[in-house]
């Protein structure tokens, strides 16, 4: 995987994150090289996009990889977006790419697919009862057949803030799931595989966001949620 999303936490949080995988690759400043709006402007255009994409396809000067990082992904334009997906899609052999951002809904689906999800604490409050609710709608959907799930879904949701909402819980439950199961595994090799569920639960969770947020018909959305996320349910039993 050569690009990945730091989503959620805060601005310190984020920064933070991106340090570590950076020291991870051995990375010297000298070979970081960030996308950030020009001047006054409060979006990230096209031509600053390809400007960047194009410092990408250069050698590192020290370090094994060079990296570049968009601290602001949610002041991406369209068009900005669909000129970074080709990057995303085929980086440079030694080119690394993280971005970063409170809101991944702001992303393209098809960006968000194609990268590494790390999920930050949001510092979303849950209570027990929505904790609760939530487990009990995602394991629900184990073991049904894709006919009943979307029975399930018209009958469970029946307005799209409904959906907001529970996608919005799922991400808070599902980190929470990911670092109890960090903390409790004494086998390395079942954590991995556990992570690994969650990590995919969470990216159809944000991709479900953005597609909500372009308003597609969130009855669609869930369906498509729910039947993605069956055969990863056991990471949250």
């Amino acid at each position: 995987m050569h690009a990945y999303l730091i989503a959620g936490g805060t601005p310190d949080e984020r920064k933070q994150k991106e340090q570590d995988v950076c020291t991870t690759w051995k990375t010297h400043p000298v070979d970081v090289f960030h996308l950030e709006p020009v001047g006054e402007k409060q979006s990230i255009g096209i031509a600053e996009v390809r400007e960047f994409t194009q410092t990408l396809t250069l050698s590192p000067r020290i370090s094994p990889v060079i990296v570049g990082i968009v601290d602001q992904t949610e002041i991406l334009t369209h068009e900005a977006q669909n000129a970074l997906l080709k990057t995303v899609e085929e980086p440079a052999p030694k080119a690394r790419i993280i971005l970063k951002t409170m809101n991944p809904s702001s992303l393209l689906p098809t960006i968000i697919s194609r990268c590494q999800i790390i999920q930050l604490h949001s510092n979303i409050c849950i209570s027990k009862e929505d904790r609760d609710t939530c487990l009990d709608t995602i394991c629900t959907v184990s073991d049904k057949k894709p006919g009943d799930i979307c029975n399930m879904i018209d009958q469970v949701f029946t307005k799209k803030e409904q959906g907001i909402q529970f996608l919005q819980t799922f991400l808070a439950v599902a980190h929470e799931n990911m670092h109890s199961s960090l903390e409790r595994s004494q086998n390395p090799s079942d954590s991995r595989s556990v992570i690994c569920d969650i990590s995919n639960t969470i990216k159809a969770a944000i991709i479900a966001q953005k597609q909500l947020s372009a308003h597609v018909h969130f009855t669609l959305v869930l369906d498509a949620f729910f039947l993605r996320i069956a055969c990863w349910t056991r990471a949250f039993s």
